[in-house]
């Protein structure tokens, strides 16, 4: 069915998604930044080259010309980018505060306030899915299935349904997995067997399981995996 969100609902989506793209903007002009040090076989001396150290060590850095423009150039975009950032979260504000179903979801290890207030305001009204798997169906993160001569064949995840959603479940699960714990077990065991992108999207889709059940019922993280395992006995 059509579904169209609340005011405060689209408005918080748009802002979060805006703040996303600005990430993502971020991040590729870091990964250039690091190509281009690459290019000029020049080693990386900090364990995080774009904080103020690093930062003070890029800006000193003696490099032919052309390439002194480019790294200037990728130095300010990224100042400017940092700052549009920062205004956004502020803008968001006391939104998570004010949002009982986001501090539930942040007992999901790795998930923050922002990674909280995205997926709520992705899925909007939990209501309207009657099931888990309607609601990964919804992010994209079911496999696909074909019939041939009685036999039903899995294939790859769907991709249809929000690419948002779908992008805040993977995220989500890139932190947990580096946490111990129930999600980083589940992705160890898939990862030797079918790989890293399949094992991500794995616990991915598992993530969306307990963000169903915790939003429906109220529960915590650890509530929900507590009851699963007792429910299995």
């Amino acid at each position: 069915e059509s579904y169209k969100p609340d005011p405060g609902t689209r408005t918080l989506r748009e802002l979060l998604r805006y703040r996303a793209f600005l990430v993502r903007e971020r991040t590729r002009i870091k990964n250039a930044v690091h190509a281009l040090l690459a290019r000029g076989n020049i080693d990386n001396p900090y364990s995080d080259l774009f904080g103020k150290a690093g930062l003070s060590y890029l800006s000193d850095l003696e490099l032919p010309p052309v390439r002194r423009a480019a790294l200037d150039g990728y130095l300010n975009l990224l100042s400017e980018l940092s700052t549009e950032i920062k205004a956004a979260e502020q803008e968001v504000g006391g939104e998570f505060k004010n949002s009982p179903q986001a501090r539930l979801l942040c007992t999901i290890p790795g998930v923050g306030p922002l990674l909280s207030l995205f997926i709520l305001s992705e899925i909007g009204d939990i209501s309207r899915f009657p099931t888990s798997r309607q609601l990964s169906s919804h992010a994209g993160l079911v496999p696909s299935t074909s019939q041939s001569g009685g036999m039903t064949r899995r294939g790859r995840i769907t991709r249809q349904g929000s690419t948002w959603l779908r992008w805040a479940l993977v995220e989500a699960a890139i932190h947990a997995v580096g946490r111990p714990g129930p999600l980083r077990d589940h992705y160890s065991r898939l990862k030797r067997k079918k790989g890293n992108k399949v094992a991500r999207v794995a616990v991915a889709r598992k993530i969306s399981t307990y963000v169903f059940y915790m939003l429906k019922e109220g529960k915590t993280y650890e509530e929900v995996i507590s009851y699963q395992k007792s429910d299995l006995g």
